[in-house]
């Protein structure tokens, strides 16, 4: 696992007071960015040889790309319209979730990262954000 499979520490720490401001609840993730007292790293769960996050002064989950594709819905209704999401690489170093509108057009409402990962959790937090999504 490399950084690149996981969202940035912002981006978690994001989804984490979003979801615990909207009352949403955040799965169950395969890693968590956790504190010791030292800097965040990013870890396995308690299933971990390595580490166990109940140990930690903080965990946050950070969840990986496939966690992140299960969380994002295919559509969503925004301004009444229903829109496809579409996760896109753009160059070899940036990527974005899009939405496609009905009549074709794509925007990609400033989702573009460095990373699928960071990409995916953007539009994840925007979408709690704006109320789009009430659940993952």
């Amino acid at each position: 696992m490399t950084k690149k499979h996981v969202p940035d520490l912002e981006l978690c720490q994001e989804l984490d007071r979003l979801c615990k401001e909207k009352g949403i609840v955040v799965p169950e993730t395969e890693f968590y960015w956790v504190s010791y007292g030292t800097p965040y790293v990013a870890t396995k769960t308690a299933r971990s040889i390595f580490y166990d996050h109940t140990w930690a002064k903080h965990s946050i989950p950070a969840p990986l790309v496939s966690e992140q594709g299960e969380w994002l819905p295919r559509s969503v209704k925004k301004d009444g319209d229903v829109l496809d999401l579409w996760c896109v690489k753009l160059s070899n170093d940036t990527w974005a979730v899009c939405f496609k509108f009905p009549n074709g057009d794509w925007s990609v409402y400033d989702q573009e990262a460095n990373t699928e990962a960071n990409a995916r959790q953007k539009m994840i937090n925007y979408l709690i954000a704006e109320g789009i999504i009430t659940k993952l």
